[in-house]
């Protein structure tokens, strides 16, 4: 039945013309990265730090509690990056196949790029992306995690700001409108670490007007049946059979 399915998809991208990837922050778990909603973290974090990650990953947090906002988003956020693992190398394959045509996503941590994609649309932003708050100087990642306290620009000594979207923010718009744009030219749909209901899909799945929408995801929702096919298991086990073949069966 897996592999049935496995082929099924395999089909469906290969024949493609116009394949879209929406990519779930459940890819971030599984890549080792750290997700400030993982339920399995919430007692560790208050414990240490007095308040919740909701809490300190909000707006109002950076803005009245920089000292304690750098203190947790260093040493829990900026040190749990991960690493791209098999799925968003898998997608950068297809991209090089020129088969996927961009990924839209919601992760902060690039994975998509850093596994080798070119066109990605971070709605979300990303951590690797930091810029000062007052001249708009860039800087890496490293400095930031690096700085005493709060990061402060060379030029002007004004705070840098994380180019991500937190809690209490609005997505930008250009970032909207970049993926609603991508979504209406595909005529297949990949859907990767999450559900039909999950904000991700719901708002960009009403500017779809393809004929498939495939669904990889390691759990089991009512919603599921939305989607054409749908594949219950890891995605990081899953994509990469989907673009490169059985490769045990290969070897055996």
């Amino acid at each position: 039945m897996m592999a049935n399915k496995i082929n099924l998809a395999r089909q469906a991208i290969m024949d493609s013309s116009y394949l879209v990837c929406l990519q779930g922050h459940n890819t971030s778990m599984d890549c080792g990265c750290m997700d400030y909603r993982d339920s399995n973290v919430v007692y560790d974090i208050e414990e240490k730090y007095g308040y919740s990650s909701e809490e300190m990953f909000h707006a109002s947090f950076y803005n009245t509690r920089p000292e304690q906002f750098f203190k947790y988003y260093k040493q829990e956020i900026l040190e749990h990056t991960g690493s791209p693992g098999d799925g968003p190398h898998a997608l950068a394959e297809l991209e090089k196949q020129g088969i996927l045509k961009c990924v839209v996503t919601r992760e902060i941590f690039s994975l998509a790029r850093r596994g080798g994609c070119k066109n990605v649309v971070e709605l979300h932003g990303s951590v690797f992306s930091n810029m000062c708050s007052h001249c708009r100087k860039e800087y890496p990642l490293e400095y930031v995690k690096k700085a005493k306290g709060v990061p402060l620009c060379e030029e002007c000594h004004r705070p840098i700001r994380p180019q991500v979207c937190l809690v209490g923010e609005q997505v930008d718009n250009a970032r909207v409108t970049e993926a609603a744009e991508e979504i209406e030219k595909a005529d297949v749909l990949l859907l990767l670490d999450c559900s039909m209901n999950q904000k991700l899909v719901t708002t960009h799945l009403k500017y779809f007007e393809g004929n498939k929408v495939i669904l990889i995801n390691p759990a089991e929702h009512f919603t599921d049946t939305r989607a054409d096919i749908v594949i219950h298991g890891k995605v990081s086990e899953i994509l990469p059979k989907i673009v490169y073949g059985e490769r045990e069966d290969d070897e055996k």
